[in-house]
């Protein structure tokens, strides 16, 4: 029983609903048949469902279709011993089978062993045998020719369209229909938050200066955190004393702050990185935490957090009461005079077997139909990792690759829409950072030709008419969920995106995921935000939602490949009053 439990957890962990025991049953099944642990098995089934399109939620059948299509070929790199169903086949078949599975679901989960970790510029120099590019060849020219939306792909396509048009989930009022009434027009312009210029030099760090960022937005952060935990507390916080040296031994309460460190394993530690560095120490003080006497609690890795404890004998920090809730203020009311409609999606755009992208022109006939005052298309465009651009096989530069696909977004948008693009540092013609400036457009017709075109950086926060939007294209939710440490059930998706508002960052993570490029001096510039957005957009791999918390709209839109977006109405605020519920959301199959 609570293997089962734990499994089942596992799966809700991911935003999976288990039907049936029958489901578990099969689960460990193929646990003892492939000798892989059920951790392995959960981010298989996962990889399975983002690359073959399938429902999230494992039933008996997709788990026997996942066996056929992964498992068979799934060898673990610390296993000495072939799984049965593979003991009769070839070593040299069975381990290249074994390290294309493996790639696909470690690279997915930020931690690749067979190519470097960081994302490096492909060099121009890769030859590929004539014979197999002419095998491979995609036929890519006809899908950016000029042409309306209603252009069809040649190719036939392999999705099944019965759930066309199938509402995922809705909050809010109901939309009566998404079509535009009326000729309300809005502007689309940076707030007034920093934002990552186009000229920003990157990776020129010096360890003692990232050090000091790392230290300088610590403090900031407990600033805050100590003022808003001595107002919820009211005379309760009185008697307590703030300490800075997180081992100082007392044995009566105290409280002090610093940044989580965990690790994960069959037992799970945390430490508390103090935030300040004693005279003559070459690091800040660290400490175990010890949360045995907390009901409930969620940290993760970067997590920066005030504690009440006692140290009894200077090794071990015993927690009473943890606090991390820093949010922002509240931004402005927006200045709507009209509801506003606005369609939301994310990159990748395309399937990985292919280069058609049918599911980017499947939305923009449902633009080009219904007309929404912004489009909202977040990158990656062209993902280095796409099969095609690893193996070379686009014939045209990827700046010229990127530039067709944004030509034919641009052709079949009516001008009354206003287009933003927002940045990804996985785009293979792209800065490899993070934050990212905005794309750079070396055709210059397409800027002057669309007044209509946005580019955004990431992260960014749009103002549309006051409407606040704070956008990243990086999935902080899933690198959160590798390193948080909790106790708590229940609405896990919500408790991970609560995280990023909590710390008022749109990337609280330290360190890093092992994919992630972060030049520490521009993260602690530009991905801090001084006011609460009235919509956050946190694109994921993980199951679309879209949520209200602390009257923020949070919103997951998923993959557009997996031909899923996500369109939102924002009504005028009245007398003056704004709140969450004036925003409608509906997450859709295109």
């Amino acid at each position: 029983m609570e293997g089962r439990d734990s499994l089942r957890g596992l799966f809700q962990d991911l935003g999976c609903k288990i039907e049936n025991d029958a489901v578990l049953d099969k689960c460990f099944q193929l646990c003892d048949l492939y000798d892989v642990d059920v951790e392995k098995l959960t981010e298989l089934w996962l990889t399975f469902c983002v690359n073959n399109d399938t429902d999230i939620d494992p039933t008996v059948d997709t788990l026997v279709k996942m066996e056929r299509a992964v498992l068979k070929d799934y060898k673990p790199h610390d296993s000495t011993v072939e799984s049965p169903a593979k003991q009769q086949e070839p070593m040299e078949k069975h381990l290249a089978a074994s390290e294309t599975v493996d790639d696909d679901v470690l690279s997915m989960y930020g931690c690749a062993e067979s190519q470097p970790s960081k994302r490096m510029r492909p060099s121009p120099e890769v030859e590929i045998d004539a014979d197999a590019r002419a095998g491979k060849a995609r036929v890519a020219e006809y899908s950016f020719s000029p042409a309306s939306t209603t252009e069809k792909s040649n190719v036939p396509s392999q999705r099944n369209t019965t759930d066309k048009g199938k509402i995922l989930l809705s909050i809010g009022e109901t939309v009566a229909s998404w079509k535009r009434t009326g000729d309300y027009d809005v502007q689309v312009a940076k707030s007034d938050e920093p934002h990552i210029p186009v000229d920003a030099t990157y990776m020129y760090e010096v360890l003692s200066k990232q050090g000091h960022l790392l230290t300088f937005a610590c403090q900031n952060l407990c600033g805050r955190l100590v003022k808003m935990w001595s107002t919820v507390s009211g005379n309760a916080a009185t008697e307590l004393r703030y300490v800075r040296n997180v081992r100082s031994v007392n044995q009566r309460n105290f409280r002090t702050f610093g940044r989580i460190s965990t690790k994960k394993g069959p037992e799970n530690a945390v430490t508390l990185v103090g935030c300040a560095r004693r005279r003559d120490a070459s690091a800040a003080d660290t400490i175990e935490l010890d949360f045995r006497n907390l009901r409930q609690y969620s940290v993760f890795s970067g997590q920066i957090v005030a504690v009440e404890a006692v140290n009894p004998v200077g090794n071990t920090l015993y927690v009473k009461e943890i606090f991390a809730k820093s949010y922002a203020p509240l931004a402005s009311t927006p200045r709507l005079e009209s509801r506003v409609n606005i369609f939301i999606a994310a990159g990748p755009f395309t399937a990985s077997s292919n280069m058609h992208y049918q599911p980017l022109w499947d939305l923009m006939e449902k633009v080009t139909s219904d007309e929404p005052q912004v489009l909202i298309l977040i990158g990656p465009f062209l993902e280095y990792t796409h099969p095609d651009v690893q193996d070379n096989l686009i014939t045209d530069t990827h700046q010229e690759q990127f530039e067709k696909i944004l030509t034919r977004i641009m052709e079949s948008t009516r001008k009354t829409t206003r287009v933003v693009l927002v940045a990804s540092n996985r785009d293979v013609q792209h800065e490899p950072v993070f934050p990212t400036p905005e794309y750079t457009l070396f055709n210059r017709k397409l800027l002057q030709n669309y007044s209509n075109l946005k580019l955004m950086p990431d992260p960014c926060i749009l103002d549309v008419a006051g409407l606040k939007m704070g956008i990243t294209s990086v999935d902080v939710i899933k690198h959160i969920g590798k390193e948080e440490i909790s106790n708590v059930s229940g609405d896990r998706l919500g408790r991970l995106a609560d995280h990023v508002l909590a710390q008022a960052c749109f990337y609280p993570v330290y360190p890093p995921s092992e994919d992630l490029n972060v030049d520490t001096e521009l993260w602690e510039k530009y991905t801090f935000f001084d006011q609460q957005p009235h919509l956050l957009v946190l694109p994921s791999d993980m199951r679309c939602y879209c949520k209200v918390i602390n009257e923020c709209v949070v919103l997951n839109p998923e993959r557009t490949h997996k031909h899923t977006y996500a369109r939102l109405s924002a009504k005028p605020a009245l007398g003056g009053k704004w709140s969450a519920s004036n925003i409608s959301c509906e997450i859709a199959k295109l």
